[in-house]
Parts: structure tokens; C-alpha cells; sequence
């Protein structure tokens, strides 16, 4: 083992202590209070009475608990407002975020003081508060005395859709609500990352490619159009975006040479002096991290590039005191460095990525380092990214539903790029612009933006590979198995995290499977079998621009890559039907027609149709009623291992019609709680009729109508039928097997921060 220590010197007592700690970041961040957490822990005191250097393992898991409890309540934990808060809050806050400014603003606060409650000075506590139209005038670094309703920061959770939970906890984000009252406004002049901005966008506005120079610059992705997003992940380059290793050392080396240059004009042209080059690497070195260090500061200390900054200075020092380190103790001792600062950083995608892909690149270069095959610079560059591609692949699949299959060829193009043209412009942009000089390179501009254009024109539509998503299980199976391989004397051993993932794939797989969507109040409900979906209500539409369709179905049918073959509306209720205008822009109502003709206004038709293992059959409604919610589309949809009787908004008067003329064939084992769990619904002899072992109901947390009504759940309990919630479990799943079936919530996790954050 001594290859994997400095030079032979530093006893592997330090590396064992570190990888105690890496292990016992994780366990303490996903699986605190788990008999996951408890076994780890149990089976190191175990094992250490035994063979000793575990006791090391022992000591590091011990000391990563402590990082993650302090860290956790010093930081990531905020008590007070249990009786501090109350319906109307007297608030100090900064504006931090004008993150919308359409019907309503929406703005994001760093509250200093919560009724007269100071908030200590090392937390953040952000709120992100809606404006009224009637206000106005809010903007970046204000200082503001305000009243507001505050409410903790609970968000839908889905599967498959942008977890507001997970990015409001790495936020700090604690409350959302509304401001009441707006006492005072001070404007305050601008921090100096936001001055750094202002003045970049100043330079580069005028581009372009704007958003693009705008966003390496700067880190923040704010101005980049969501088409233009989506485009740059489609084509593999989305690492451009993102603040990362590469962004780094191209900013070291470039100040690097800057210095070099600089040293060189002021010795020799004006001091006359004679020097040894050599003799000034440490200047040179320390005055680029510096560099790259307030350029990491100024992008907002993304954790790629603090991963990257710590080890260009590794590197530095081995260099300049001529030490030997290897690969594994320079990403081990790299991480554990993040994970002490911020062990939460386990949450970020970023930081898998980016510590996957520079181990790659520095495997790579070393396998092909002695090769005369490998000896051009060209073919080296091809290779690393073949290598990349295939090692992120699995990481691209499950957190972006799949992998560019052009991203290998457009990095050839786009590295080289960055390093010799983009980033040297940006500096000479700067420059010009410092020194008031107006002449500027605008051909660079309109080069960089024609090539774009024709990816854009050319690439798009089949530049990316959708793939279903992976489970975290495969994903680390797979990186497993990998490292193993890479390791000599571990080789052998990858055969059982191998085996392990081939006997993965031939897990028994359901067959039919329905989800009941977390979309607040309203209804979503996905009915998929062998890759064929049924979607039953859209969701609501908030503000006339935010589709629950659009935010939390559709990525769920693209991210398991299914087909929609049928939709079905049940009534015209806004939290219904909210998502028809992004459904006729999705498929153009073609799986409108077999039950609404095409039109989304049409009551859906009786009749029972197959989707390859299921039956769905429209039973409701017959006879035209009086109001909407009665006409709501009624459907039993059955297959192998039982049924869901899906009911809209029906109420009492359609229920006992259905009862009359049905009668034991509206027996099912899941039924969607008519009209969210509204006391008009859910009556006695529907319920007799029914007989179902499982009830869902589809509703907000924070129900204005206090929906579901105390006396229908005392109905459902009496007649020993379990409640299931969409506002408490988050996304219900309900998987059918031949002669059974399985259910299971999205909020049925064991992570620390989830927890933690339901603790407050």
C-alpha cells in the first residue's frame, strides 16, 4: 500500500482516518438514525477489536459524525421561529434575489431579525416572499423593513421532477409567503460580487454570445435563455456553464503567464535586471491561486471549482517541495477537504461530476502517456473524451435522463476553444474596456455565435440519447465495479459488485404501474404499462406561465421514456385541466382522441379500451349534471394484480348514481378520494360499493379549504380503508405485480437533511 502515500514517509495511519471520514460523511448526510448508519457503525467497533488499523477507520467515521451535527446545527438549522413567528411577522431582511418579476414578484430574502429575534450572524436564513402588484421598487443589496405571513418552505416531491425541497435546504431557504407591508426600503451599495457583475454584463451585453461570456465570468446562469440551457446539455457541453475544473485552470495558467510576462517587462525593461527564472515559480505560483481564488469567490464558490482551486494548489505544493502523490490520495484528501468544510456538498451533482471526470482525464493521460499510438495531442485529446464519455454517462442518465451521443466530437472543438480564444477575448474584453478603448473584436463574437447556430440547427434534434433513468443502486454498482477493475490487486474482487449489477437488471418488474403525482391541489395521475402511458388531469396552472404538466408530468414520462398514448381530462377545472395549452404544444392533442375526440373540452366518452395489460374503461358520466364537478370522468382502470377506480371531483349526486348503476362493479383495491377528501363527496354507500383496501388523496400541504374534511377521514377509517396522502407521502406509487402490488411514497427516504428538515 505504500504507492499510495507521500513518498514513502507518511504512515497510512492518515489515509485510513480520511477514508473513515469520506465513509462516514456519507452515512451521516443519507442514513443518520438508519440500521444502515447503526450496522456501519456497529460493524467498525466490531472489527477494530480485532485488527487494529480500523480503529483508525473507527476514529475518522467518529470525527465525520461531529462535522455533520455541527455543521447541521450550526448552519443548516434555524429553531426561533417556533414562537417567534406569528400570523403577520415584523421583518429585517436584505434582498438577496429578484428571482421573478411577472404578475406577482417574487423576491429572495436574508432575514436579519424576525420579531425582534436577531438571527446570529454565522446562519443564513432566507425566505423567498411574493410582492403584490402595488408594490414596487425592490431590488438587489436593499436593505428592507417589511411585514410579511410567513409558512416553512414546503414544496411538491416527485420522482422525477426539480426537487425544491433539496435546493430550498442547500439554499438555506427556510420560509415562503407574502409581504404584507413594505415599511422601509434603504438602498445600500452593491456587494462586490454584484458590482463584478454589473460590470461584466456592462462589457458583454452589447455580444452576441452575451449570456455566454456573461456566464463564464461570473458563474451565474441567470441570463442564459432556457432554450439555449437545454441546447448546451443536449450537445454535451453543459460543463461550459457550470463553473468547473476546466473553467479553473484555464484562469490559473492564464494568470500564471500574465505574471510571468508582467515580471518579465518590469525586470528587464525598466529595472535592467538580470534574473533566474526559476527562482520566481512560487511568486508566479501563489499570485494565480490567488487569482483563481477571488475568481471562485466572485462565481460564488461553486464546489466543482473549489475542488479544482485545492488541487491546483496540491499540485503547486508537491511541485515547488518536489513530492511524490498519487491519484487516490489526491482526490482522497481533496474531498475529505470540501466534505470538513461543507459535508452537505454530498448533495451537489457537481461534485460527483466533477471529481469522476478529473480522475478520468488523469488515468487517461497516464495510460497513454508512454504509448507512441497515443503521442499526438489530437489523439490524446479524442481519447480523454471518449474515456469521459463513457464514465459520465451513467451520472448523465440519472441526473439528466440521458447522454449526449455529439458531445465527443463537439468537446474536440470546444476545449481547445475556451482555453486559446473564449477566455483569452473575455480578458482582452475587460481590458479594452478598463482602458476605454472602443475598438473590439466583434468577429470573434460572430464567429462563435454562427457556430452555435449551426449546432443548434443541425444537432438538436439528435444530439441527445433519452435513456430511462438509472437507479442509485445501478450507478454505484457500476462505479464500483470500475475502480475494482482499475485496481490490480482488487481486480478480482469486482466480480461481485459485477454480478451484483447484472442480477440487478433481472429483478422482478412490474407489470403495470400507476403514480399518483405530487402536484398540490389538483390531480395527476400516470397509468403506464410496458412503455405505453395513460395520463389522467394535468394539474393546475399558476400565474398563466407555471404548468404542473409542463414542471412535474412531462419530465416524468420523458425521464422513464414512455409513450403517452391517452389523456384523459376530467373536468375543466383549473386544477384539472391547467397544463393544455404545454399538451397541445407536446403532442398536439393526439392522445386526446380515443376520449375527447381531440377537443379538451369535451366530456371524455364511455368506453373500455386495452393498453396492452391494463383495461381502462370510462364509466362516467352518462347523463349531463348540473355542475362540473359531477361530470367529472369517472375510470376503473384493471390489470394483473388488482384495480383503481379514478373519480375527478364527483360529489354526493353523482356517487349515488354510479352506486345505482353499477353496484358491484365499482369494486376496486385503490380508489382516488373523490374532490381531494371535500365533505360533498366520499358518501357512505359509494364507499360500500368501492370496498377498497387503499384511498389517495391528491391535495396541497397548505389546503385553504383544510382539505382532507376530520369527517370523511373518520368515514375512510371506520370502514378500515388506509389514507394515503400526496401532501404527506409526496408522490404515490403503486406498482402492480401478477397477483399483487406494492406501494410506495417519494418522500419515503432516510436522508439526514430530509429528516432534519422535517424536525424543524
Amino acid at each position: 500500500m505504500d504507492r499510495f502515500f507521500w513518498h514513502n514517509k507518511q504512515p497510512y495511519t492518515s489515509m485510513l482516518i480520511c477514508w473513515g471520514f469520506l465513509y462516514g460523511c456519507v452515512q451521516a448526510v443519507f442514513y443518520f438514525h438508519t440500521w444502515q448508519f447503526y450496522s456501519s457503525l456497529i460493524f467498525l467497533i466490531v472489527m477494530c477489536c480485532y485488527f487494529k488499523p480500523i480503529l483508525n477507520l473507527l476514529l475518522g467515521f467518529i470525527f465525520a459524525i461531529f462535522v455533520v451535527v455541527s455543521h447541521s446545527e450550526l448552519f443548516y438549522s434555524y429553531k426561533a421561529y417556533k414562537t417567534s413567528v406569528s400570523d403577520v411577522s415584523d421583518i429585517n431582511a436584505t434582498v438577496t434575489k429578484v428571482i421573478s418579476t411577472n404578475n406577482n414578484t417574487l423576491v429572495e430574502l436574508k432575514l436579519l431579525s424576525v420579531n425582534n429575534h436577531k438571527i446570529p450572524f454565522y446562519k443564513t436564513v432566507k425566505a423567498q416572499l411574493a410582492i403584490n402588484n402595488e408594490i414596487e421598487g425592490v431590488n438587489s443589496d436593499d436593505y428592507v423593513t417589511i411585514k410579511a405571513k410567513l409558512k416553512s418552505f414546503r414544496s411538491r416531491k416527485n420522482t422525477h421532477s426539480f426537487d425544491s425541497e433539496l435546493y430550498a435546504f442547500k439554499e438555506h431557504i427556510y420560509f415562503k409567503g407574502k409581504i404584507t407591508e413594505i415599511i422601509s426600503i434603504v438602498s445600500r451599495e452593491n456587494s462586490l460580487r454584484q458590482t463584478y457583475q454589473n460590470k461584466v454584463w456592462q462589457v458583454f451585453k452589447d455580444k452576441k454570445l452575451n449570456w455566454l461570456f456573461y456566464g463564464l465570468s461570473t458563474g451565474d446562469k441567470s441570463r442564459t435563455p432556457k432554450e439555449v440551457k437545454d441546447h448546451v446539455i443536449k450537445i454535451g457541453v453543459g460543463h461550459v456553464l457550470a463553473i468547473s475544473g476546466l473553467h479553473v485552470g484555464i484562469i490559473t495558467f492564464l494568470c500564471l503567464y500574465i505574471a510571468k510576462g508582467v515580471v518579465w517587462v518590469v525586470l528587464s525593461s525598466f529595472l535592467k535586471l538580470n534574473f533566474q527564472k526559476n527562482n520566481l515559480n512560487c511568486f508566479y505560483c501563489i499570485v494565480s491561486l490567488i487569482t483563481a481564488l477571488l475568481y471562485i469567490y466572485l462565481c460564488g464558490f461553486p464546489v466543482s471549482a473549489i475542488r479544482a482551486w485545492l488541487m491546483v494548489a496540491i499540485l503547486v505544493f508537491v511541485y515547488l517541495t518536489k513530492r511524490h502523490v498519487t491519484l487516490p490520495k489526491m482526490l482522497s484528501y481533496t474531498l475529505a477537504l470540501i466534505l470538513f468544510f461543507d459535508p452537505f456538498s454530498l448533495l451537489d451533482p457537481g461534485l460527483y461530476l466533477s471529481f469522476i471526470g478529473f480522475a478520468t482525464v488523469i488515468l487517461t493521460l497516464q495510460k497513454t502517456r508512454e504509448r507512441k499510438l497515443y503521442s499526438n495531442a489530437l489523439i490524446r485529446l479524442f481519447i480523454i473524451q471518449l474515456a469521459l464519455l463513457i464514465t459520465l454517462a451513467p451520472l448523465s442518465i440519472f441526473y439528466f435522463d440521458g447522454v449526449s451521443i455529439v458531445g465527443l466530437l463537439v468537446n474536440l472543438l470546444v476545449l481547445p476553444l475556451l482555453s486559446s480564444i473564449i477566455f483569452p477575448y473575455i480578458v482582452v474584453c475587460f481590458f479594452l474596456d478598463c482602458i476605454k478603448f472602443n475598438i473590439d473584436f466583434m468577429f470573434i463574437d460572430q464567429m462563435l455565435a454562427v457556430g452555435f447556430d449551426f449546432t443548434a440547427h443541425y444537432f438538436n434534434e439528435y444530439a441527445w440519447l433519452n435513456w430511462s433513468r438509472l437507479s442509485y443502486k445501478t450507478v454505484i454498482l457500476f462505479y464500483l465495479s470500475m475502480t475494482l477493475l482499475l485496481n490490480q490487486r482488487l481486480r478480482f474482487i469486482s466480480l461481485v459488485p459485477i454480478f451484483a449489477l447484472i442480477s440487478n437488471s433481472f429483478n422482478v418488474k412490474p407489470t403495470w404501474q400507476v403514480d399518483v403525482l405530487d402536484v398540490g391541489h389538483g390531480t395527476s395521475v400516470l397509468v403506464t404499462s410496458e412503455g405505453q402511458a395513460l395520463l389522467y388531469d394535468l394539474g393546475a396552472k399558476y400565474f398563466n406561465f407555471y404548468s404542473l404538466f409542463e414542471r412535474v408530468a412531462l419530465p416524468e414520462i420523458q425521464a422513464r421514456g414512455l409513450t403517452l398514448r391517452h389523456t384523459i381530462i376530467s373536468h375543466d377545472d383549473k386544477d384539472h385541466s391547467g397544463g393544455i395549452d404545454e399538451l397541445r404544444a407536446f403532442d398536439s392533442f393526439n392522445s386526446l382522441k380515443i376520449f375527447h375526440d381531440g377537443n379538451p373540452l369535451n366530456h371524455c366518452k364511455i368506453q373500455k379500451i386495452k393498453m396492452n395489460q391494463v383495461i381502462i374503461q370510462s364509466i362516467w358520466p352518462i347523463v349531463p349534471m348540473g355542475s362540473d364537478n359531477n361530470n367529472s370522468c369517472v375510470v376503473k382502470i384493471t390489470g394483473p394484480g388488482g384495480s383503481i377506480l379514478l373519480t375527478g371531483d364527483i360529489e354526493y349526486e353523482a356517487e349515488q348514481l354510479l352506486v345505482q348503476r353499477y353496484q358491484e362493479s365499482l369494486k376496486a383495491n385503490i380508489l382516488l378520494v373523490p374532490h381531494h377528501g371535500s365533505k360533498t363527496s366520499s358518501s357512505e354507500e359509494f364507499l360500500t360499493s368501492v370496498n377498497p383496501d387503499i384511498g389517495v388523496i391528491s391535495r396541497n400541504y397548505f389546503s385553504p379549504w383544510a382539505l382532507p374534511h376530520r369527517e370523511i377521514t373518520d368515514r375512510y377509517a371506520s370502514k378500515k380503508i388506509k389514507l394515503l396522502d400526496t401532501a404527506l407521502s409526496g408522490q404515490i406509487t403503486i406498482r402492480f405485480f401478477d397477483d399483487s402490488y406494492k406501494i410506495e411514497g417519494a418522500r419515503e427516504q432516510t436522508n439526514f437533511w430530509v429528516n432534519h428538515r422535517e424536525r424543524l
